[in-house]
């Protein structure tokens, strides 16, 4: 019986920054069709690489973006929270000082109530 073939390596190509930089659409094409690594080099040392997808671990990556996309979420709303929190007092702030101070009473008051109409209209947000 036969032997099983060695399994061919995958190429690799060492390019310095410049030459990789003018070829990077022909090394990412490359990459993608043949699985293809260049290792981009600065100064004789190697610096990173160009590899397919498949190499890459696509895995990897998704799971640390939806870290990210989880923390970002919860931080969000953590903000949403807080930013309605400080409407609620901004509002009940001005509801005391029209009480306190009705409109037409006290010049300076009004020019803020004119200044902030457009806040106190909306809700206090865009």
């Amino acid at each position: 019986m036969a032997e099983p073939a060695a399994p061919i390596p995958h190429p690799r190509l060492e390019l310095s920054l410049a030459e990789a930089r003018t070829r990077f659409v022909q090394l990412a094409r490359l990459a993608g069709l043949t699985r293809q690594t260049t290792v981009v080099t600065e100064g004789g040392r190697p610096l990173a690489a160009i590899v397919g997808i498949a190499e890459a671990g696509p895995e990897r990556g998704n799971e640390a973006a939806a870290g990210w996309i989880r923390r970002i979420e919860k931080l969000r709303a953590e903000l949403r929270h807080q930013h309605a929190g400080l409407e609620r007092a901004l509002e009940q702030a001005w509801q005391e000082l029209d009480r306190l101070s009705p409109p037409g009473a006290d010049a300076h008051l009004d020019a803020l109530r004119t200044a902030h109409s457009d806040l106190r209209a909306n809700g206090g947000g865009p």
